[in-house]
C-alpha cells in the first residue's frame, strides 16, 4: 500500500512553496512505487478573510509596511496572541484540513507553515491519531515561536542552533527534533561548471565574457530595487545588469520604464522566471534580500552577495550567517551598494576571497536526506 503523504503549504512567499515541491519531487522520484505526494494549500477558497490577510498582506507589508509586519510578528509569538489566532484560522481549517484527510485518504502529514501546525494537529485528532504530523521549520537560524509551540509532532530543523533553541527554550524532546542541511532544488545540487555556465549564458543570449550584476529577492521582488537601477544608470557600468522582479508588477513597471527612458542596452528586466538556477550560476554578484530559500540558494552558488533589506525577526539570522562567515555584506543605501558591487566586479581577488569563504561552509543540499527521513519515519 502506497503512503499517501501531505504537504501543507501557504502561499507567503516562496520559502514555504517551493520546498513543499522539491520534497514532493524528491519523494516521487525516489519512490515512485510506495508514495504518492500530494500539495494541498492550507487556506480554503472559503476562507477568503484568512488569505488575504495573511498571503496578500504578507506581500504588502513586507514590502511596502515593514514595520507593521515586525510588530504583527513580535506580538504573535506571545502564547496568548498564538491562541487567538489558532481559533480564528481554525473555524474554517479544521473542517477544510478534515475533509481533505478523509477524501485523499492521507498517511502521514508534512507541515510547511507555522500558520498550519493548530490546525493540523487538531484535524488529524480528529480523523487518526496515529497519522504522524513532521513539520518543517523553514526558517534555518530565526525561527518564530510558533514553529515550537505544538509539541506533539516531529520538528525537522535546518541548523544545530534551531535544535538547540527548540531543547533548551523551548522544552522539546531531543528525540523529536531532527536536524538536517537545508533543502534545495536539485538544481542546486552543485555550482556548475565552467561549460555550464557558458551554457547557460548561451540561453539567456549573454556574450560569454559579459560579467553579471544581478538584482533578485525571491517571488516578490526585490525592495527598492529601482533606487538600484537608478544608481546603476547614473554610474554608465559596462557589465549586465538583470534585474528579476518577481510577482511584483508594479515594480516591473517602474523598473522597465526607468531603462526605457534612459534607452539602456545593457539592463534587463524580467517578471517571475522558472531559470533562477541560471542566472544565479552566471552572476558575477548578487544583490538580494534576506529570506532562507534566497540565501541559501546564492551560498550554495558560491557567488558574492549584498544584502540590502532583510524583515527584521525571521531574516536576521541568515543575512547574520552570511555576513560572519566572510560571503558578502549587509548595506542599505543605494549608493553603497553599487559601489560595492561595482569592488567586486572589478577585483577578481575580492570575488575569489569571498568564494573561497563561502566554499569553506560546506553548503549542501539536505533534500535527499529529508525525502529519507520523511518516507521512513514511522510513529
Amino acid at each position: 500500500m502506497k503512503q499517501k503523504i501531505a504537504f501543507l503549504y501557504l502561499n507567503t512567499g516562496g520559502g514555504h512553496l517551493a520546498p513543499a515541491r522539491a520534497l514532493a519531487s524528491g519523494l516521487q522520484a525516489a519512490y515512485p512505487d510506495t508514495v504518492e505526494p500530494v500539495l494541498f494549500n492550507g487556506f480554503s477558497e472559503k476562507m477568503r478573510v484568512c488569505r488575504y490577510f495573511f498571503e496578500d498582506g504578507y506581500q504588502v507589508s513586507s514590502n511596502y509596511f515593514e514595520a507593521g509586519y515586525v510588530l504583527f510578528y513580535r506580538l504573535t509569538e506571545f502564547p496568548l496572541a498564538i491562541r487567538i489566532g489558532n481559533y480564528f484560522v481554525s473555524i474554517h481549517g479544521v473542517r477544510n484540513l478534515i475533509n481533505f484527510l478523509r477524501e485523499q485518504h492521507i498517511t502521514k502529514v508534512v507541515c510547511m507553515h507555522e500558520i498550519l501546525i493548530l490546525m493540523a494537529r487538531e484535524a488529524i485528532d480528529r480523523v487518526d491519531p496515529k497519522i504522524p504530523l513532521i513539520t518543517l521549520v523553514t526558517d534555518p537560524f530565526t525561527a518564530h515561536a510558533l514553529w515550537f509551540y505544538q509539541k506533539n509532532m516531529e520538528l525537522v530543523v535546518f541548523s544545530e542552533k534551531l535544535k538547540k533553541e527548540a531543547e533548551e527554550r523551548y522544552g522539546w524532546d531531543p528525540q523529536r527534533v531532527h536536524s538536517f542541511p537545508f533543502i534545495l532544488s536539485r538544481a542546486f545540487d552543485r555550482p556548475y561548471t565552467p561549460a555550464e555556465v557558458t551554457a547557460a549564458k548561451k540561453r539567456l543570449g549573454i556574450p560569454e565574457d559579459k560579467k553579471i550584476l544581478l538584482i533578485a529577492g525571491g517571488g516578490e521582488g526585490l525592495k527598492s530595487a529601482d533606487r538600484l537601477v537608478f544608481q546603476f544608470l547614473l554610474k554608465k557600468r559596462p557589465e549586465l545588469l538583470i534585474v528579476v522582479c518577481g510577482k511584483n508588477k508594479i515594480l516591473r513597471l517602474q523598473v522597465s520604464t526607468m531603462v526605457d527612458l534612459r534607452k539602456a542596452k545593457n539592463v534587463r528586466v524580467y517578471g517571475f522566471v522558472s531559470f533562477m538556477p541560471d542566472l544565479l550560476n552566471c552572476a558575477d554578484c548578487i544583490i538580494t534580500k534576506g529570506g532562507a530559500s534566497t540565501v541559501m540558494e546564492v551560498l550554495s552558488v558560491s557567488k558574492p552577495v549584498i544584502f540590502s533589506t532583510f524583515i527584521r525577526g525571521q531574516e536576521l539570522g541568515n543575512v547574520l550567517y552570511a555576513i560572519h562567515n566572510g560571503a558578502g555584506w549587509f548595506i542599505r543605501n543605494p549608493k553603497k551598494i553599487l559601489e560595492k558591487a561595482a569592488e567586486v566586479l572589478d577585483n577578481p581577488e575580492l570575488a575569489q576571497r569571498i568564494q573561497r569563504n563561502v566554499k569553506r561552509l560546506g553548503i549542501r543540499n539536505g533534500l535527499d536526506e529529508v525525502v529519507s527521513f520523511i518516507h521512513s519515519f514511522k510513529r
